[in-house]
């Protein structure tokens, strides 16, 4: 097979933007979490007449900012990072954080370029969803229309995969990946081989 149509996992940048809204935070929190257990070490080893009472109170804080906070980011930055989309000689897979997606390209209606703005309007996107948005609204995304969501409704797919992997109106799939190029010649190459198979197997020999 040549190089250009050998499966590739393309990253889905969608995902990596949720772990950049909830990078700042995450530090936010573990820098409290140090400030708080410095402070419990200083006044117990260093001044204890400073203050009155038992600081590992304060020392627990500290652990528990700290640890949520590290958590929070680690879990962010996993999601972030386990998400792809891979075209396959016989399928399209799509790995979410929790549960891989696999559609047929038999039910691959169509594909199509578009901007993210089109795709999903900035005037109905509200709070969170707008702010995950930002700054990408004149990113390129893939389409893919199908005729029927693999196993499941789309409604437990939003559930699983979040608000931007799936078309808002229709029946589709919406792909922001960083060479969306490749990965649209990509579906075009491998529904076209999948197609030529399934046509030879239908053929009376």
């Amino acid at each position: 097979m040549a190089k250009s149509t050998k499966p590739k996992r393309f990253p889905l940048l969608v995902y990596r933007r949720y772990h950049e809204l909830h990078r700042g935070v995450s530090l936010l929190l573990i820098a409290v979490g140090i400030v708080l257990a410095i402070s419990a070490a200083l006044v117990r080893f260093i001044r204890p007449e400073a203050v009155r009472g038992d600081p590992t109170l304060l020392l627990w804080a500290g652990l528990v900012f700290f640890g949520f906070g590290l958590a929070r980011f680690l879990l962010t930055w996993a999601i972030s990072r386990v998400a792809y989309v891979q075209c396959t000689p016989r399928n399209v897979k799509i790995q979410t954080p929790f549960v891989p997606v696999v559609f047929s390209y038999g039910r691959v209606v169509g594909t199509r370029p578009q901007n993210v703005s089109d795709v999903f309007h900035p005037n109905r996107q509200k709070g969170a969803r707008r702010a995950m948005l930002e700054g990408l609204w004149g990113e390129t995304v893939i389409v893919v229309d199908l005729n029927g969501y693999p196993r499941m409704s789309k409604r437990m797919l939003r559930l699983m995969t979040g608000p931007f992997l799936l078309t808002p109106r229709g029946t589709g799939f919406v792909f922001l990946v960083k060479d969306w190029m490749a990965l649209n010649r990509q579906l075009a190459v491998y529904q076209e081989k999948w197609r030529a198979r399934t046509s030879t197997k239908q053929t009376p020999g």
